[in-house]
């Protein structure tokens, strides 16, 4: 979560959906603070205790299967997966969670039906001005944590890897119209 008091804004940021670059963008350009720790990813729900009033407030989400594998290619970078994203997935899928790069992704609806405004990550640069015009900042949003990879619809090798993705997070992929190659 990035905060900007002196524009009411918050930004909530969901892993593996240009959070970093937004983060820093509101840290650099406008006088944001980051919230660490247990508050970086969380909820407006579940910091809804803490805080008086979110202000105006937004997130960014992004089709789940890409989401899956730049979580994959983002903890292979840093040297935590050692094997292929096969293996990798099947890790997933069978509910044996050995360490929290090893675990399904979080679901984003449950922060997009609680914010102002949803950024799509297939529509970034776009839907990031609507931001840039709140704040009364036209610097360009710059990438952060990206990894170069190709497609991620190369990664995944078997229709049951899709399925299982399709059927865990049916309710963000409705919710946002996502297909998998769409």
């Amino acid at each position: 979560m990035v905060r900007v008091e002196e524009l009411d804004i918050t930004f909530f940021h969901l892993p593996k959906n240009a959070g970093s670059s937004i983060a820093i963008w509101l840290t650099r350009n406008v006088g944001g603070e980051e919230y660490m720790d247990d508050f970086r990813h969380a909820s407006p729900k579940s910091l809804e205790p803490l805080f008086d009033d979110f202000g105006w407030s937004f997130c960014c989400v992004r089709n789940t299967w890409d989401r899956y594998v730049s979580w994959y290619n983002f903890f292979r970078g840093q040297g935590k997966i050692h094997t292929c994203f096969d293996d990798w997935m099947g890790a997933v899928m069978s509910g044996n969670y050995s360490a929290k790069y090893i675990k399904p992704m979080n679901e984003q609806v449950s922060t997009a039906d609680n914010v102002d405004y949803v950024i799509r990550y297939e529509n970034l640069e776009e839907d990031f001005k609507v931001v840039q015009q709140k704040t009364n900042c036209n610097k360009p949003l710059f990438k952060s944590n990206s990894s170069n990879r190709t497609a991620y619809t190369d990664y995944y090798s078997s229709q049951s890897q899709i399925d299982w993705v399709a059927e865990r997070h049916a309710d963000e992929i409705a919710r946002f119209n996502y297909t998998y190659g769409g």
